[in-house]
């Protein structure tokens, strides 16, 4: 499997990465009020989330272990608002935010365990709002029986079960949990569970060259699934394939919200 270099896919990552409203929304609703309201982004890349949460009235930091993200993260939200931190070991004080997000970053810790456990210390009244893609919602993705290898190798990504994060959260020290299935209305924020909605795009090379996921398969491998996803759907097999996954997909969703209060 092969590893991403996060600095590299800065250069490039907001080409075709975006604030999905299919996932804004719910967080903004999930956080409450904005004024007055510190707001740590763990894990916040570029900042497209940070930044309209910024808009919005929170007084938004945000963290990434990438350089390379920050630095693109500090031109939208200015570099005082910005630090390189390592979610898993976060720079801050103990109740230092009265809530905090992180969107589609669990899978990417190595311990995010101890992740959850950080964002707890820093939290004052929360919540922490988390956007995840679950064991549930990945094997819902038609996109998997191209690249099943993705589902279980856990060394660099890691798909937990909805139960084991919620269960997760409560041994973090939150106090409650909820969440609530995502349906993308939109690819604006290029993730491969956005992609499975418009298969038309794997002839986008440059959009492909942004999907984590899939930057995580060695280049013959993801070159080879990639062709057959591109014959399937000129065949029509793709669709045939779609229906099979509908079921599990208006089940399960594109991912979960997650909305855990101390």
């Amino acid at each position: 499997m092969a590893k991403i270099d996060y600095d590299a896919w800065a250069q490039t990552y907001d080409a075709t990465r975006g604030a999905s409203a299919s996932v804004l929304g719910p967080i903004r609703v999930a956080l409450g009020p904005a004024a007055g309201r510190s707001l740590l982004d763990i894990g916040g890349g570029t900042g497209n989330f940070a930044a309209p949460l910024a808009e919005a009235g929170f007084k938004v930091t945000l963290t990434d272990f990438s350089s390379g993200m920050t630095r693109r993260a500090a031109e939208k939200l200015g570099f005082e608002r910005v630090v390189v931190g390592d979610g898993q070991r976060l720079p801050f004080r103990d109740a230092t935010y009265n809530c905090a997000i992180s969107v589609n970053v669990l899978g990417h810790m190595a311990d995010w365990r101890e992740a959850l456990r950080e964002a707890r210390r820093v939290l004052r009244g929360g919540p922490l709002v988390l956007k995840v893609s679950t064991r549930e919602t990945v094997t819902a993705n038609w996109i998997m029986r191209y690249f099943p290898q993705l589902l279980d190798h856990a060394p660099l990504h890691h798909y937990q079960p909805a139960a084991a994060t919620e269960e997760a959260l409560l041994a973090a020290g939150f106090g409650s949990v909820t969440k609530q299935p995502i349906h993308y209305a939109d690819t604006d924020d290029g993730s491969f569970q956005a992609l499975k909605h418009r298969p038309e795009l794997f002839f986008d090379d440059v959009r492909l060259a942004n999907v984590a996921t899939l930057l995580r398969v060695p280049d013959p491998e993801r070159g080879e699934a990639i062709a057959a996803i591109r014959r399937d759907f000129e065949s029509g097999r793709l669709a045939e394939i779609q229906a099979e996954f509908a079921p599990l997909v208006a089940e399960y969703g594109d991912g979960f919200v997650f909305e855990a209060r101390p």
